[in-house]
């Protein structure tokens, strides 16, 4: 008897499917078909989750931002300061990378869509926003309780979103003798050196991001 999964379930499968051929093919020259086979279902079962390749693009986007919701939830940064939270965020990202590369590749085909289709470049605006935007709140955490200082928290944000994103050159370049771990310590390190450089009491706190 065949196995009955939830709708949700059903969908992330197509979706997981759907990710590894477009960073395989690309968005143009992947078709429906493709992931037909690649999951195994039949395309009105495709169909009935997802109405066009577009459409399940689209879906696709969301399905990355939600690997990074941790990030944004309240509870996840309670009690904790707001240099352990930069910290925390590194060794996040890196447990997200070791898990599946394919969600950092996939970021250069979501962009490149984005350049072409404006439906597309405004979700992906919205979403990277979210982001920047957590960033920024992380930032003017630390102002507020003492710990950083900086005179624009946006910009700040914008530079760890940016060092954070370089992990793509990681899995497309697989450079020689310097490894994802050290560029994501070595590059957060300095944003936390810059922001309490001019801090009365700076925080000492070891980085200690494990791989």
């Amino acid at each position: 008897m065949t196995e009955k999964k939830s709708k949700e379930v059903r969908q992330q499968e197509i979706l997981e499917a759907a990710l590894e051929i477009f960073v395989k093919k690309g968005y143009n020259d992947t078709r429906m078909d493709d992931i037909v086979k690649a999951t195994g279902l039949s395309k009105g079962a495709i169909y009935w989750h997802f109405t066009s390749k577009h459409d399940l693009f689209m879906a696709l986007i969301e399905h990355w931002m939600d690997q990074f919701a941790p990030l944004l939830s309240p509870g996840y940064h309670a009690g904790k300061s707001a240099v352990k939270i930069l910290r925390d965020i590194g060794r996040f990202t890196l447990k997200t990378f070791y898990l599946n590369k394919n969600w950092y590749l996939a970021e250069l085909e979501f962009w490149a869509m984005a350049n072409r289709d404006k439906e597309i470049r405004s979700l992906a605006q919205r979403l990277y926003q979210r982001i920047i935007g957590e960033f920024e709140s992380v930032i003017r955490y630390g102002i507020k309780e003492g710990e950083f200082h900086t005179p624009n928290p946006t910009a700040v944000a914008m530079s760890i979103m940016t060092a954070l994103q370089g992990m793509i050159w990681f899995v497309m370049i697989q450079p020689k003798n310097f490894v994802v771990d050290d560029y994501v310590t070595t590059s957060l390190e300095a944003i936390i050196t810059g922001l309490t450089a001019n801090v009365a009491s700076p925080v000492t706190e070891s980085t200690g991001i494990p791989t």
